[in-house]
């Protein structure tokens, strides 16, 4: 006997404020896609020890004027025919396959509605678990949400529209309509599709950097901008395609500190790891490291960026806390290098959307009240294991006044009265002179700037071109030399072409 198609869901809540009242949260874009990216990596296969096998997800974003259709697709188990009718999709409902990012229940349901305006635009989840390869079925349920939704057969040749990556004949994948404007909520100086996708590739790239640790773990980023005529093709873009990569926090060469913190509620123990550093400013400007590189959103070296991130179960749920741990402590330019990490396990609990920890859960009110016992945590102006820039300004000093007929200065002031001064002025008896700016940790753009500033410095106050600007530091990203190369091809303003070059601390023989 054959089955009856399509089948009611058994929908328990039908009330219009509900499902617009979930696309009211204080919720961006990467958030949400964050939502559906969640229980694809939970909806994994597992082994037989429960370990998630390796996956692949495709988000795929299509611009059509202000409207955007979003595809998130995997290659996992599938959701079930009985999911769909009876789990799924009522609130707080899960379908049988449960992993490590399926905590609440709430997280497709929340991500269909913050992307179609409260239930206002259309969606799809599509599906297809085991059962149904069996079968030859292919299930897709239409929203928006109402009491007459079903689970109907798809046509076959909808299942991998547009998809290249995440094609396998099992797995999910969920369509919903947007608008531009929420689109660029992750990242609002941008305005064009290629520099949002760019920034989504960041957000990802942070939030998931414990799953894309594992090389076979991959997500792709595959976009196209069709313009505000989609009955005319030629206005089309061509689609765009991005493998999203890790990125790991920067620190300096000095690395990281870490312990570990053990948590006891009721005799069940949680070890939480901690680490804390400080910022290598140069890698996070470094094009070299790939796609997305320079940063524009994370580990900026600024009060809003300084602090350290949150991972749950290997997500990243929030990044830059600073005074949310330390209550005593008030953001402050001086502890915008430090950075750091704390990993907490199943016994954590986040908010219903996962844009922040339970600040209800015992565990965690147990760490914060042992992170405010102890003293303000990391300070980032004590410059553990590294040499003070004074120290190796002193010893550059002597260096360069061995040279024949030479001396150096520190802290030449520079621009008459301004208060700016060079790190070390070097002038030899022939008239000739070099200019020095030292620096502790990886170079960055902004010091050569200040070369620059030096360089122009002296031509206003002594009307005559330095012999050789050099900005010395512990190494230099691809982006600095790339820079000086830049300035080098440029004159001053008494015609002399600039001469700026970068030099190793090592260089110098100072260790």
């Amino acid at each position: 006997m054959s089955e009856t198609w399509p089948k009611q869901i058994q929908l328990t809540i039908d009330e219009t404020r509900y499902w617009e009242g979930l696309g009211r949260q204080q919720m961006d874009f990467h958030q949400v896609i964050g939502e559906l990216i969640d229980n694809s990596v939970s909806a994994s296969d597992k082994t037989s020890d429960e370990e998630l096998m390796p996956f692949t997800i495709e988000i795929i974003i299509q611009r059509i004027g202000n409207k955007v259709r979003i595809k998130v697709a995997d290659e996992g188990l599938g959701m079930s025919q009985n999911d769909l009718t009876n789990n799924i999709l009522s609130p707080g409902g899960r379908g049988d396959s449960k992993g490590p990012l399926n905590e609440h229940g709430f997280g497709l349901k929340n991500a269909l509605c913050m992307l179609t305006s409260g239930n206002k635009l259309p969606f799809k989840i599509q599906s297809r678990d085991s059962t149904a390869v069996d079968e030859g079925n292919y299930y897709i349920v239409n929203g928006p949400f109402s009491f007459q939704m079903e689970v109907e057969l798809d046509n076959p040749d909808n299942w991998n529209v547009n998809l290249t990556r995440a094609v396998s004949p099992r797995g999910t994948r969920i369509y919903a309509e947007t608008t531009f404007e929420f689109l660029n909520t992750l990242y609002k100086r941008a305005r064009t599709l290629d520099s949002i996708i760019e920034r989504l590739g960041e957000h990802l790239g942070v939030m998931y950097r414990g799953y894309l640790s594992i090389p076979l773990n991959k997500i792709w980023l595959r976009w196209q901008d069709l313009g505000n005529d989609i009955e005319n093709p030629n206005n089309a873009a061509p689609w765009r395609e991005e493998k999203v990569i890790k990125i790991e926090i920067p620190y300096d060469f000095n690395g990281f500190q870490e312990r570990e913190i053990p948590i006891d509620i009721d005799g069940v123990t949680s070890i939480v790891k901690y680490r804390e550093g400080l910022l290598d400013r140069g890698a996070v400007e470094d094009a070299s490291n790939g796609w997305v590189y320079p940063l524009k959103i994370y580990y900026r070296g600024n009060i809003h960026t300084q602090g350290i991130d949150i991972m749950v179960r290997e997500r990243i749920v929030k990044t830059g806390q600073l005074t949310e741990i330390w209550t005593d402590r008030e953001r402050h330019n001086t502890q915008n290098y430090f950075i750091g990490e704390i990993e907490l396990d199943e016994q954590f609990r986040t908010v219903n959307n996962k844009t922040a920890i339970d600040p209800h859960n015992l565990y965690w009110k147990e760490l914060m009240n042992q992170f405010n016992q102890q003293s303000s945590g990391y300070n980032p102006t004590r410059r553990t294991g590294r040499q003070p820039e004074k120290d190796i300004k002193d010893k550059l000093k002597v260096i360069l006044n061995a040279a024949p007929d030479s001396e150096a200065h520190l802290e030449y002031p520079i621009w008459s009265g301004s208060g700016l001064s060079i790190d070390i002025y070097h002038k030899f008896l022939n008239g000739t002179l070099d200019i020095y700016e030292v620096k502790t940790d990886t170079a960055e753009p902004i010091d050569v700037y200040q070369v620059l500033m030096y360089w122009d410095g002296i031509v206003k106050d002594e009307n005559k071109s330095p012999r050789l600007g050099r900005l010395v530091a512990k190494n230099a990203p691809e982006s600095v030399i790339n820079m000086i190369d830049d300035l080098n091809s440029r004159q001053d303003s008494l015609g002399n072409n600039y001469k700026i070059e970068f030099k190793t601390i090592e260089s110098f023989g100072i260790t």
